[in-house]
């Protein structure tokens, strides 16, 4: 059951191949080059050869690669919705991502705050300046027992 939840191995892409006509295969590291009647081509063991043109029979610079099938959702699942929803986007062509925030447009400019002559904040503040009362205890009523 876990193979079944395991990411599927990627595959590694195959280097160009090199097809010789008595049928060896040659892995390389680039497209080979041709100069005349002749192919020039480095191999991934890191030699480079030089052959007849006449001699290969086939050259395939990188083989196809697989699609992925499209991921079906169940528009029964609730959790799908959201996917379901960018599918049938992409299909109409609306490509917009509506996830994020539309972007600001500068509004209105501010007016700065009025500010007070530095004289006129000091008695500002002296007018504001009060006093805290504390409560002094009450007198007990009955004396005190201390506990035995």
């Amino acid at each position: 059951m876990w193979t079944l939840l395991a990411p599927a191995p990627e595959t590694t892409p195959l280097p160009p191949t090199l097809t010789l006509k008595d049928g060896r295969v040659l892995y390389l590291t680039a497209p080979p080059r041709t100069e005349g009647s002749r192919v020039i081509f480095t191999t991934v063991g890191g030699k480079t050869y030089t052959l007849q043109a006449s001699e290969v029979e086939s050259f395939v610079d990188a083989p196809p690669t697989p699609t992925r099938t499209p991921r079906r959702f169940n528009p029964q699942d609730s959790h799908n919705l959201g996917a379901i929803a960018r599918q049938e986007r992409a299909k109409t062509g609306k490509t917009t991502d509506l996830s994020s925030a539309p972007p600001k447009t500068p509004g209105p400019a501010k007016s700065p705050k009025p500010t007070l002559a530095p004289g006129k904040a000091a008695a500002t503040h002296a007018k504001k300046k009060r006093t805290t009362v504390t409560p002094t205890p009450a007198a007990p009523t009955s004396p005190a027992t201390t506990p035995r």
